[in-house]
């Protein structure tokens, strides 16, 4: 009997989280621990701007940017498709293909938020 290798699932590794930073730090934590130092810093990075220049755009673009990360990673195939397209944007030499894959990135992102 032979085996089959495993597939990746085609639905969320998690549920969306709430739009919060501790709610986001959690998803990020069960999506890729390797990425809470980097979500960890920017966030201690917005927080030190908002309170320097009296503003909330900082947390709230931190809050969006994370947010928007966490609705593209839950799904492993999206993520893929993500990098990838993210790779031909950044080392193609073709222009078409370089557009081509921004608008899809661009795609992805309005579908990962909408969920």
């Amino acid at each position: 009997m032979t085996e089959r290798a495993a597939e990746p699932p085609t639905g969320p590794l998690i549920p969306m989280p709430e739009k919060t930073p501790a709610a986001l730090r959690v998803a990020v934590g069960r999506l890729d621990p390797g990425a809470l130092a980097v979500f960890d810093h920017q966030w201690d990075a917005a927080m030190c701007q908002a309170r320097d220049e009296y503003t909330l755009t900082p947390p709230r673009a931190f809050v969006e940017h994370w947010w928007s990360w966490v609705g593209v990673a839950r799904y492993p195939q999206r993520l893929a498709r993500f990098r990838e397209c993210e790779r031909i944007v950044s080392e193609s030499d073709d222009r078409a293909e370089r557009r081509a894959a921004a608008t899809e990135l661009a795609s992805i992102l309005t579908e990962a938020v909408a969920a």
